[in-house]
Parts: structure tokens; C-alpha cells; sequence
């Protein structure tokens, strides 16, 4: 078998074209309404271009295939493997075949996971979770859970502070970014407190950064810079004892307050 050739056509301005890998092509489509495909070779990527609309011939098949990209959260259903391959190659995803059209719905309206949420959550390493989200509309939420995503906040901050929906809503101009860091201050002092281990967030920034002290302090607020120092300090501590702090999936982390469900 050849190597594969990448045919595209941008919708906006009819151009049209072949790369030869899925990288250059890449470039050129994402982001933009175009239509594309991969070929076997160069000729049948031409006879694509005379007539993009039309799909390229594949074996019949009774099957529809659903993906779901986990960075952008889109999603869809196909009714050839060639067409599904074409979308999910753009970044990480998940997908799946199935029988009917129905099947493949219900696997994307419970988020395209093999599992299902409480069987992911049951095979989660015993830990802290902690997120922070502004999905409900109403400012800038913490939450930090168990692995059965039961919040456990009210072991490290009063109960009087803690909203209905088991979360801290800090104060008004506050970023999420403050929001991840609060969530990691109040886990790693749960933590420290029971002797647990691990800890997991889905903030890249927050784990990999700030908490470690690369943080541009002229760009923040005083409120975040001085929280920010008690959390390196508090990691140094919990380190030192043998935790960990782990960057988790936000479409499985049991804290979500993104909203990915």
C-alpha cells in the first residue's frame, strides 16, 4: 500500500488542493468549513476534487460510526469508516461503531466514553479532585470531590460557606484561574490532613506552573500572587511527604465544573 495523499477544498473561497501528509493539511482546514479526505493515491484524490461533495466509494456497510473529540467536544456520526477517520485525525477522540442510529446517539448523548461515568469514576485511583468552573452562570465556582465526585469541601472550609451545590463561590472579579488554584490550596490541606496521596486537577497551568512558582506576577492580581505563594509552599510540604498532584481529563475528572457532561 502507497503512501496516503490529503485532498482538501475550502468552502469559503473554493480553493481546493493535495498535500501529502495530514500535517500540511491540517494547517490549511482546521478552523475553516472545508471538506477533505485521505486517498491511497494521487489519482483518486483528483477524481475527489472534480465533485468534493460526492464521497469517496467504500464498501457497502450497515454501520454508523460516532466520534467525539475531547478537545473540542464536538461531535457526530458517519455512515463509513473513511468518513469518520477524516474527522477524528484532526486531534485526540474517542469512537465507536454501532448497528443502528439509535445506539450511536445514545453513546454520544452519554458523552462518547467506552464507559459509562460511574464505571470510570469506580476504576479511578483513591485521590482528591479539585475543579473550577463557571458553567452555572453564577461566578466563579471551586469544587473539590472524592473519586465518586461527592464534594468534601466542608473539610477544609466552613460549611456556611459552601453553596447548595456542595461548591465554594468565590468573590465577584475573581478568574478561573484563581478558582483552580483555591481548588489545589483546599485538596492538598484535605490531603495533608487525612494522609492521602494523590491529587488530581485538569489545569495545566495550575499544576505544571503556578503552583511550582513559574507564575508572571506583574500580570496577576494581589489576592491571586499571595494565594499563589501559600500553594507552593503547601506543595514543597506535600511533596516532600511522598504526594502527588496529577493532571486528570476534564471530561472524567469527578470535580468537573466545566460543564463536559
Amino acid at each position: 500500500m502507497g503512501k496516503k495523499v490529503y485532498a482538501y477544498l475550502l468552502e469559503s473561497n473554493n480553493k481546493k488542493g493535495i498535500c501529502d501528509t495530514w500535517d500540511q493539511c491540517k494547517k490549511i482546514v482546521l478552523g475553516k468549513k472545508a471538506l477533505y479526505r485521505s486517498f491511497e493515491d494521487i489519482n483518486q484524490a483528483k477524481k475527489w476534487l472534480e465533485n468534493p461533495q460526492s464521497k469517496p466509494k467504500t464498501k457497502k456497510s450497515k454501520k454508523f460510526y460516532a466520534y467525539y473529540m475531547v478537545d473540542t467536544q464536538e461531535s457526530g456520526i458517519t455512515h463509513s469508516w473513511e468518513d469518520c477517520k477524516s474527522y477524528i485525525q484532526a486531534g485526540k477522540s474517542r469512537y465507536k461503531s454501532f448497528k443502528t442510529l439509535e445506539e450511536a446517539e445514545k453513546w454520544l448523548e452519554k458523552g462518547g466514553v467506552y464507559q459509562s461515568k460511574e464505571e470510570i469514576r469506580r476504576a479511578l485511583p483513591h485521590g482528591i479532585y479539585f475543579d473550577a468552573g463557571t458553567g452555572r452562570g453564577i461566578g466563579v465556582e471551586v469544587r473539590v470531590t472524592d473519586k465518586m465526585g461527592n464534594s468534601i469541601l466542608d473539610r477544609c472550609i466552613s460549611s456556611d460557606k459552601i453553596n447548595p451545590h456542595g461548591n465554594y463561590l468565590t468573590e465577584d472579579g475573581m478568574t478561573n484561574n484563581f478558582g483552580e488554584l483555591l481548588g489545589l490550596y483546599c485538596a492538598m490541606k484535605i490531603a495533608l490532613k487525612e494522609n492521602i496521596r494523590n491529587i488530581y486537577g485538569d489545569s495545566n497551568l495550575v499544576i505544571y506552573f503556578w503552583s511550582k512558582g513559574i507564575i508572571k506576577r506583574q500580570d496577576q492580581k494581589e489576592e491571586t500572587l499571595k494565594l499563589a505563594d501559600l500553594v507552593i509552599e503547601l506543595r514543597k510540604k506535600y511533596e516532600s511527604l511522598g504526594g502527588k498532584i496529577e493532571y486528570i481529563s476534564g471530561d472524567i475528572n469527578p470535580a468537573d465544573l466545566g460543564f463536559h457532561r
